[in-house]
C-alpha cells in the first residue's frame, strides 16, 4: 500500500503581502512609539533620576539614583503614605471593577443595538455616538470664536485683543535682540 502524495501547504501570507502589511502598518507603529512607547520610557528614566522638574529630564546635570526615588517614597519622606495608600487603592479600583464593568456594559450595548429586532436602531445609534461627535464640534466652534477674524481681516477675538494688550503694556525683546552689555 502506498502513501497519497503529500501536498505542500503553505501557510501564512502569500508573497509580497507581508511587505505591504507591514507598509500600511508602518505610520500607526512610528506613531504608537513616539506617543505610547517613548512617554513611557521616559517617565521610566526620570523615576530612577534626580530631576527635580525643571529643564530637560536627559541634561547633563540629571544623576541616576537608583530606586532611592522609591525607597523615599515608600520609607517616608516623600509623598504622605496615607495618600500613596490611597492612590494604590484608587488604581486598584479602577482596573479591576471599572475597565471590566465598562468593557462589559460598552459591548453588551453594541450587541443590542445591532440587533435587527430592535425598533429604533437608528436612533440609538446615533445617541451612542452623539457625545464623541459634539464634543469636537465644541472644541472647533470654541477655537474659531477665540481666534476669529472680522470682516476686514482684522483680529477680533479675545486672544488676539488679549495679546495685543499684553503687548502695548509689556513689550519683551528676544535676548539676542538686546544691546550688548544691557539685561532686558
Amino acid at each position: 500500500m502506498s502513501k497519497p502524495a503529500r501536498t505542500s501547504r503553505r501557510s501564512g501570507i502569500r508573497g509580497g503581502e507581508a511587505a505591504s502589511g507591514w507598509l500600511f502598518t508602518a505610520p500607526m507603529i512610528i506613531l504608537l512609539g513616539m506617543f505610547l512607547v517613548v512617554p513611557v520610557l521616559m517617565a521610566l528614566w526620570v523615576s530612577f533620576s534626580d530631576w527635580g522638574g525643571r529643564g530637560s529630564p536627559f541634561g547633563g546635570n540629571v544623576k541616576f539614583v537608583g530606586f532611592d526615588n522609591y525607597s523615599t517614597l515608600l520609607n517616608g519622606g516623600g509623598l504622605a503614605e496615607q495618600d500613596f495608600g490611597t492612590a494604590l487603592r484608587n488604581n486598584a479600583w479602577y482596573v479591576v471593577l471599572v475597565v471590566p464593568v465598562q468593557t462589559a456594559l460598552s459591548l453588551l450595548l453594541a450587541v443590542l443595538v445591532n440587533r435587527q429586532i430592535l425598533r429604533g436602531r437608528g436612533f440609538f445609534r446615533t445617541s451612542f455616538y452623539f457625545p464623541s461627535v459634539t464634543s469636537s464640534v465644541a472644541i472647533t466652534v470654541l477655537w474659531l470664536f477665540l481666534f476669529r477674524l472680522d470682516g476686514r481681516g482684522q483680529q477680533a477675538a479675545l486672544v488676539h485683543r488679549h495679546q495685543r494688550a499684553e503687548l502695548v503694556q509689556r513689550p519683551e525683546r528676544h535676548p539676542a535682540q538686546l544691546p550688548a552689555g544691557s539685561s532686558g
